[in-house]
């Protein structure tokens, strides 16, 4: 019996050496273990999973295989962003497809007006905290796209600027605005958008910009909203790069920032979107493809 074990052990001892690529030694008898090098997982003769301690899991990095995890590395199997931080969006994988009807502008007509889907009306504006001496582009009166677009299209909307001070600058676009005939900015109207995920868009740039959807809690009396004061809107951060990126903003993770008035998240309330930079930003960037998932 002891000899037909030894046999055993020399036949997968062989069997072994047949796939594992690099191999130090084989030897016929059991105290030779220690001569194989370690490849991907393998630990003392037994295959792994990949994550170093010989055992089989699950991949949410608790070590426990029978928990599922999301992937995002936090240890928690909730649904995450993927980069491991809620509040920010940046995985650059642009693989959610928005439907032409859902589509809120990609500015391939190279007007400054949204797409007029789904009764959506409304015009791309500037903003900012009229810092003197400060400067951004486009101006006030004239925002329109430019030459340019994500995955290979014409057109984009792009903002650069600096100097701001107070609070920063931006861009904003209305989802219910038909304008004022007289050259106002004219009064937010709400957009239902409850039947929907979130909002997807393409955006490229320098350093940082907080997307911000705007709901009727969250704009002043003046143009259309019930906020009285200190109006904060939902949103997330977005880590810009050179290269174009996708990124979402799902309702379900939007937050105000917490230094204005409270309000309770409505998608069937939606007003519109702002791209903010925050003061004292020198500040270069794109966004393009924005619509509903």
């Amino acid at each position: 019996m002891r000899i037909q074990a030894t046999q055993a052990t020399q036949v997968a001892h062989v069997v072994l050496c047949a796939t594992v690529t690099v191999v130090v030694a084989c030897a016929g008898d059991s105290e030779s273990d220690s001569s194989f090098i370690t490849l991907s997982g393998y630990t003392n003769n037994e295959l792994g999973d990949g994550d170093g301690d010989g055992e089989t899991g699950d991949g949410d990095g608790d070590d426990d295989p029978s928990t599922t995890g999301d992937g995002d590395g936090d240890g928690d199997p909730t649904t995450g962003d993927g980069d491991g931080d809620t509040t920010t969006t940046g995985d650059g994988d642009g693989d959610i497809p928005i439907n032409p009807d859902d589509m809120i502008d990609n500015f391939e007509d190279g007007d400054g007006a949204l797409i007029p889907n789904n009764g959506r009306q409304g015009y791309w504006y500037t903003f900012n905290d009229a810092t003197e001496g400060a400067t951004q582009t486009p101006a006030a009166d004239v925002v329109l796209p430019e030459s340019g677009g994500a995955a290979g299209t014409s057109m984009a909307m792009h903002t650069t600027g600096s100097g701001f001070a107070e609070w920063g600058a931006g861009i904003g676009i209305d989802l219910n605005n038909a304008g004022d005939p007289e050259g106002g900015s004219g009064i937010k109207m709400i957009h239902d958008a409850s039947g929907f995920t979130g909002i997807a868009l393409m955006a490229k740039g320098n350093g940082q910009v907080r997307a911000a959807v705007q709901i009727e809690a969250t704009v002043p009396p003046e143009e259309g909203g019930t906020c009285e004061m200190d109006c904060d809107p939902h949103g997330k951060v977005l880590l810009l790069s050179d290269e174009w990126q996708q990124f979402t903003l799902p309702f379900a993770q939007l937050n105000q920032e917490g230094w204005g008035t409270p309000a309770a998240w409505d998608a069937a309330k939606v007003v519109g979107i702002q791209f903010k930079v925050a003061k004292d930003t020198n500040f270069d960037f794109w966004v393009d493809e924005i619509g509903f998932y």
